[in-house]
């Protein structure tokens, strides 16, 4: 069976490429969503074996989407898949459901991260097919142009200081 795998990210180029470099790497179908709300809706509607999410989302980010998600269908692994990397970010991600959190900048780990995740859900990694098709590792995702205002982090994030530019703030 072939794994489905759901990517929700504001950013539509950072989505794209993302869905390029796993299909050029994995056999999978997959579905996207534009922002954490509507992954919360498509993971209801038809659940993924996998869900990678972006953090900083409008409408919902990904820890609240990633809540929701765990809350409404437990089983499935969810990748938070972050420009805004941290131990703090970690840890929150953690909490509310997240199996792994990698940073976009680090391509090859996001294809180590849905290879495991995915060889977790067989339940039997030692005779588990793989399911990248080939063992390079690729060159570093390019990021388009900076993302907009209309990107910037949910205000009702916990490690979101709204009254700056989507950094991640210390929680008091």
């Amino acid at each position: 069976m072939v794994p489905r795998i759901l990517i929700a990210d504001d950013n539509g180029p950072v989505r794209r490429a993302l869905r390029q470099t796993i299909e050029s790497f994995h056999t999978c179908e997959i579905e996207e969503a534009e922002n954490g709300a509507e992954a919360v809706t498509k993971a209801r509607k038809s659940p993924p074996d996998l869900i990678i999410l972006d953090l900083a989302m409008p409408e919902m980010d990904g820890l609240r989407a990633s809540r929701e998600i765990s809350r409404d269908r437990p089983g499935v692994p969810i990748i938070l898949h972050t420009l805004h990397y941290s131990s703090r970010v970690a840890v929150e991600a953690m909490k509310a459901g997240v199996r792994k959190v990698v940073p976009k900048a680090e391509r090859a780990t996001i294809l180590a991260a849905i290879q495991e995740v995915l060889a977790e859900q067989t339940g039997d990694r030692a005779s588990s097919p793989p399911i990248i098709k080939s063992p390079a590792v690729p060159e570093p995702i390019q990021v388009p142009a900076p993302l907009s205002a209309t990107s910037a982090p949910c205000p009702e994030s916990p490690l979101v200081d709204s009254s700056t530019t989507g950094e991640i703030a210390p929680k008091d």
